[in-house]
Order: structure tokens, then sequence, then C-alpha cells
């Protein structure tokens, strides 16, 4: 790589090596270093790049999903669950996408034979590199997994998504027969005229021909980033500050929809005597995700015990709240603020369908 290029994939990944020649190994072929006696491949650096992930992974997911009592450690997802989350995040779609987004295959180093068949594309391949990248990075900072960390999140982020959510929502609207899930950026308009500087030259540039719709997702108006999520027919917009967070929008507005459908048609009423009860009964029946309930402890000013509970679930938006004098009785009332959402979402939260 020379080192324009060389400086974009630093940029990219958010590190700076101080041993730049590991960069290029990570990005060398075995079939290019057999043809230059000297070269080092990549494949040593795919072994621990794949340990570093891995690690990362793990680490994110008991700091999202377990915590300490004084019984142990507990976890709000099954061990099954963990192992599908860790799929997701580390299959080979996943990190192909990664280095597609960034573009990183056009420069690895490749043999005459791996030239002829292409294999750039390959999605093994840019997974391979993926990891090669990471364990690169590994050897550079001797195992720093401050930097680390940074740049796993870095290049996973690249991927724009939350695997999982996609995943939950893919597997749900096959389950309703809703038909294909897929997103795409917001389209505009391809014909405009008398557009104000900057916006003029914003629109022309991201338009490849005439009737063409504009490859951003970021609106020239709004300056935010729209993604429209597809569940068959039904499509619903995600609007953030970065297209990543315009993607998990539309995501979790598409899941919040397709729980409330499911709970439609196979539950008739649901028993609100009993929130946790219930709750626990859509979670048996996969219709939800297992809720976390935080809880903390003060005290007025007269001594008094103060509990506050807090419900959170993988896919919605927001937390459900409750606060009294004893803590079963706000674990029963966040339960209930939750399944009412549920029952009576607001406008804004009926999954965006329009």
């Amino acid at each position: 790589m020379n080192r324009e290029e060389i400086d974009y994939v630093q940029s990219a990944i958010g590190y700076t090596f101080e041993n730049v020649r590991l960069l290029n190994q990570a990005f060398t072929r075995k079939s290019y270093a057999t043809e230059n006696p000297g070269t080092l491949d990549n494949e040593v650096l795919e072994f621990y790049g794949d340990r570093v992930l891995d690690l990362y992974v793990t680490r994110m997911m008991y700091q999202e999903f377990s915590s300490l009592t004084k019984s142990g450690m507990e976890s709000r997802m099954s061990e099954g669950e963990l192992s599908k989350i860790r799929s997701s995040f580390v299959n080979k779609e996943t990190l192909a996408r990664c280095i597609q987004s960034f573009e990183f295959q056009q420069y690895l180093y490749l043999g005459k034979s791996d030239i002829i068949n292409e294999v750039q594309k390959n999605p093994s391949v840019q997974e391979d590199l993926f990891e090669a990248i990471l364990g690169a990075v590994a050897a550079d900072c001797d195992w720093n997994f401050q930097k680390l960390d940074q740049v796993c999140e870095t290049m996973l982020q690249a991927n724009s998504m939350n695997p999982y959510l996609i995943d939950l929502v893919k597997e749900k609207a096959a389950a309703l027969s809703f038909g294909e899930v897929f997103a795409t950026a917001a389209t505009y308009p391809p014909q405009i005229t008398d557009v104000p500087e900057p916006y003029n030259i914003f629109i022309h540039k991201h338009i490849h021909q005439p009737g063409s719709i504009f490859c951003t997702s970021k609106n020239p108006y709004t300056k935010e980033h729209e993604i429209v999520v597809w569940v068959g027919e039904l499509h619903f917009q995600g609007v953030g500050q970065t297209s990543c967070q315009a993607l998990l929008n539309g995501y979790q507005r598409a899941y919040q929809f397709l729980c409330q459908e499911e709970i439609n048609r196979h539950i008739q009423q649901l028993d609100l005597t009993n929130p946790v009860s219930q709750i626990h009964e859509l979670v048996q029946k996969k219709i939800i995700p297992n809720p976390v309930y935080h809880f903390i402890e003060y005290h007025d000013e007269d001594g008094n015990p103060i509990w506050r509970c807090t419900l959170t679930s993988h896919g919605f938006n927001g937390n459900f709240m409750a606060k009294g004098s004893g803590k079963k009785e706000v674990k029963q009332q966040a339960a209930l603020s939750f399944l009412q959402a549920l029952v009576h979402p607001k406008r804004e939260n009926e999954g965006g369908a329009e």
C-alpha cells in the first residue's frame, strides 16, 4: 500500500501503527507471499485477530447482559441466546460487510491465481482480512486491550447495525408471514432545481443518472440520516444523527410493531393483574425478549425506604420506571407500564408503518 492508502486505513480503524509493516502483512494473502519469497502472509495474524474479536464480543455481552448479585452472577439471556448473539457479531457475513463498508478489500496483496479468481470479492477472504487487521493491531500495541476494544468497536460499527436485532426482526417477520426484511436509504426526488448552495452540489454529486435515487442516507435539509426498514410491504422510517443510529431506530420501530402484531394475533387479552407473570409468559413464548429489572434503594427525609425499579427490554426504546415503598410493588408497576405500552403504544411508537 502507498502512503495515502495506509493513512486511509489507519484513519478508518482509528489506530496509528508504530510498525507499518504489520499493517501491510495483514493485507498480504498467502498466494502473494508464495510468489514473493521473503514476504510474510497474514494467516497467523488472522489466528490472533480471531481471538481478539472473540474476547471483545464476549466481554461486551457480559457487560450488557450480566450482573453480579448477592447470589452470584445473573444473566438476562440464556446460554443459547448468548451463543446466538455472539455468532451474529462474529459470523462471516457480518465481518465481510464491515470490510466492504471500508472498501479495504481493494488493497489486498494477491497472487496471480487470486487475481484471476477475484477472491477479494469472497466474503471468507474479507472475513480473514478483518481478523488479520485486528491481529496486526494486537501485535503492534502489545495487546493493549483499551486500544483493541476501540478498534473492534470502530470496525464493527462499520456494519451500521446491531446484527442481533436484525435477526430478531427477520425471524418475527418470517413467523408472521410478512415477507422479506431489508433496509434502504431514504429517497429524495431526483429532479431538483433552484436549490441553494451547498445542497445543489450535494444532490448532483449523489445522482448517478436521471431518475436514480440518492446514494446517501443523509437528508440535505435536516442534516439527519434517514433509513427505511422494509418488512414486506410495510416500511418503518428511522432517523438519527448517524446512519447507524437511523438504522437502529428503524429496526427498533419495526421490531416493536412485530411484537405488538404477534401479541394481537396470539393473545386475546393480556393479564394485567400480574404484569411480571404475564411478561414471563410472553418471554417463554418468545414473543418478546427477556427484560432486565434494575433496582435502586434510597430513603426519604424520615428514613423510610424508597425503591425505584427500571425495566429495559432489548429492541424497545426507553425505560419503564416505577417507585414506591416496596420492591415487589415497584417491579409490578414497572412491568405494568411496559405491558400497557405494548397494548396501547403511543402514536409515534406504533412501529412507524406508513
